[in-house]
């Protein structure tokens, strides 16, 4: 039960609250939970990538890193609490009001493809070489207090390991299990598919209300017709939707089926519309956040907020657009750099 609860307040609660309160500087959508959700996700990673990063060079311990990625979550969540305390009931009202509006039958529908699928994924275990990396990494970091100190065999780095370094996705698995006092292989494993999962539908359920112009019948049609596509998508080993089903675990599963669909998200239904400084620095959240989750975001994740850039600067006749998002992509842009010199 102790798990049970310490499991909503990390994933659940945490995030949650963190993304409300950000949305508090926003005078649009500053109600919607969903997007909260994903934004306290991304914001955390972001954080999370900030800390890793310098304390890894300087050879602390995983426990520094640890305790005060803890320490900065606890105090933002408290901090973001009294913010978003005056409109808590609004807040709950407006999307229960948005709950009331979904037809039955449809919604039920897409819940329980979701839980299939997230129970799949809790339920058996999918094993590949990856495992030596997401999960050796973050077993050596919580068993002997170190960060990339030691390779997959227990052997000591000669020098940081340039490719991991600036991703280290398997520390925020180890900092998880520490909070949940859980083993990472269980936490992988298990934990990991029924939040992931259900977070990326999250993304698309809102994908699909910009779609159908929030047509809450086609938007639940939309998700049933996806929930179909992953399902029946392990035409191959390496498709984004055997990532999302059986590799959620994996930081690139994230970065495919969560961080470059809000990225979608932001420039079809935010940025091209009105309050651009707040939705730009939402856009500069995501792009850190996702150098976390996999070393492929470096690159991926600029070339998709690039390309979009360019397309609706196109058609909005903005061409800062693009000089906007390249001010987002300076921190990648920096790792980048400093993967470069170390390789």
């Amino acid at each position: 039960m102790i798990k049970l609860l310490m499991g909503l307040l990390w994933f659940l609660i945490i995030p949650e609250i963190i993304g409300l309160g950000i949305l508090c500087f926003s005078r649009k959508e500053n109600k919607n939970m969903m997007f909260a959700l994903v934004l306290g996700y991304m914001f955390s990673f972001m954080i999370f990538e900030i800390l890793a990063i310098p304390m890894t060079f300087l050879k602390c311990r995983f426990t520094t890193l640890a305790y005060m990625w803890i320490f900065f979550m606890i105090m933002l969540t408290l901090i973001f609490a009294l913010l978003i305390k005056r409109n808590i009931k609004e807040i709950i009202k407006y999307n229960l009001g948005k709950l009331k509006k979904l037809p039955i039958l449809f919604t039920i529908l897409v819940l329980l493809l979701v839980e299939v699928q997230a129970f799949v994924g809790f339920e058996y275990m999918h094993e590949d070489y990856d495992d030596s990396n997401f999960l050796a990494k973050a077993t050596i970091a919580r068993d002997t207090n170190t960060l990339y100190k030691y390779d997959d065999i227990g052997r000591e780095y000669e020098s940081v390991p340039t490719r991991q370094v600036f991703s280290p996705f398997p520390f925020y698995t180890a900092t998880i299990s520490l909070v949940m006092d859980i083993h990472p292989a269980i936490i992988a494993h298990t934990v990991f598919p029924i939040v992931f999962i259900p977070l990326a539908y999250i993304v698309y359920a809102m994908i699909g209300d910009v779609l159908f112009k929030e047509n809450k019948r086609q938007t639940l049609i939309f998700l049933i017709i996806l929930s179909l596509i992953y399902i029946w998508g392990a035409y191959s080993v390496h498709t984004n939707f055997v990532f999302l089903l059986y590799r959620v675990w994996q930081g690139k599963a994230i970065l495919a089926n969560i961080v470059i669909p809000f990225i979608w998200l932001l420039f079809i239904k935010y940025i091209n519309k009105d309050e651009k400084i707040f939705y730009w620095f939402v856009l500069l959240v995501t792009l850190w956040g996702a150098d976390l989750v996999s070393s492929m975001a470096l690159s991926l994740g600029t070339i998709t907020a690039s390309l979009l850039a360019i397309i609706f600067g196109i058609k909005d006749k903005k061409p800062s657009y693009l000089f906007k998002t390249a001010i987002c992509f300076i921190p990648s842009i920096v790792y980048g750099i400093m993967y470069l010199t170390l390789k």
